[in-house]
């Protein structure tokens, strides 16, 4: 193995010695770099809920009712992202649910949404 084919460490780049598998210097490099790592995937997954507690308790506050249809345009002013939902329900007529946990919304003709409360059967 000649210099430009040694073995640096994952998280200080500083180069390795001992075995031949190992990717950390020590247990310190190892411990960071697993840190920043799960950090990262923490904090997007801590964005994502926001968006999606944020859409379920806007469709909450418009749809106090169960079922009711509102603009597109009403709940993208509100701060709604249609983007961000939990998944998708397709009923037997084909009609196209999104949901946010237990709240449901299907954009229809003229960007009429209409939400319900969605209850699944377990």
């Amino acid at each position: 193995m000649n210099e430009t084919d040694e073995k640096r460490c994952l998280y200080c780049n500083n180069p390795l010695s001992g075995r031949t598998d190992k990717i950390f210097c020590d247990d310190r490099c190892r411990n960071n770099y697993y840190y920043k790592v799960n950090n990262e995937q923490i904090e997007y997954i801590r964005d994502v809920n926001k968006i999606l507690l944020k859409n379920r308790g806007i469709l909450r506050t418009v749809n106090p009712s169960g079922k009711t249809s509102a603009s597109k345009k009403y709940l993208e002013e509100l701060g709604f992202n249609f983007s961000c939902f939990t998944s998708i329900y397709k009923t037997r007529k084909g009609r196209i649910y999104h949901l946010v946990y237990d709240q449901a919304y299907s954009i229809g003709d003229n960007d009429r949404v209409t939400l319900v409360v969605f209850h699944r059967e377990a």
